[in-house]
């Protein structure tokens, strides 16, 4: 990700930051926000309901394995927010787990997502959440650990084939392959 961004300094959130914050560059700043005080996170509140931060304010945004724990009307409240913390221009990563990953199921994820789940905030047709222009969107066949670190050439060639079908990865493939560990998703906002 970091590859794509412009030679200028950015202002960074990670959303639901946890234990793992997102790594920019040096010249970045990074702002964290989490619902746990046990972690080290630049602001600590209940984001949901009391969103800190101003419009515009953001360059890119990161949101990793945290909109699949909230609740829908919570989740387009988040989205929402995020919308008008971007700068026009500015970018959303989410990464979420697939809906046959073991990881995408569970008593604290209230959302399953397939491939075709960010497509309500790419066609404008959702009252309830702001259109933004979809740069990419996949799956990812490897190891969230791993995420990373250099892949085998078949883990690659495994992303390729499940990425040229959202229908047959989410119906059919996903299955054989024993689940796909997580969806990315990269939002711009108009």
């Amino acid at each position: 990700m970091i590859e794509i961004f412009p030679e200028q300094p950015l202002r960074i959130l990670d959303v639901g930051a946890g234990e793992n914050p997102f790594e920019g560059r040096a010249n970045d700043q990074i702002v964290t926000v989490d619902f746990d005080h046990t972690t080290s996170q630049t602001i600590v509140c209940d984001f949901v309901h009391e969103w800190p931060f101003k419009d515009e304010e953001f360059d890119f945004i990161y949101a990793s394995h945290v909109i699949e724990h909230l609740y829908a009307q919570d989740r387009d409240r988040v989205i929402n927010s995020i919308f008008r913390s971007l700068k026009r221009e500015g970018l959303l990563f989410i990464r979420v787990p697939h809906q046959s990953s073991i990881q995408g199921t569970g008593w604290e994820h209230h959302t399953l997502y397939g491939l075709n789940a960010f497509y309500s905030l790419t066609h404008g047709k959702n009252p309830y959440l702001p259109m933004m222009e979809l740069i990419s969107i996949g799956a990812y066949s490897g190891s969230i650990d791993k995420f990373n670190k250099r892949r085998r050439l078949f883990s690659e060639i495994i992303d390729r084939i499940l990425n040229k079908s959202h229908r047959i990865t989410d119906l059919l493939l996903c299955f054989l392959i024993g689940g796909i560990p997580e969806i990315q998703v990269l939002l711009r906002k108009p």
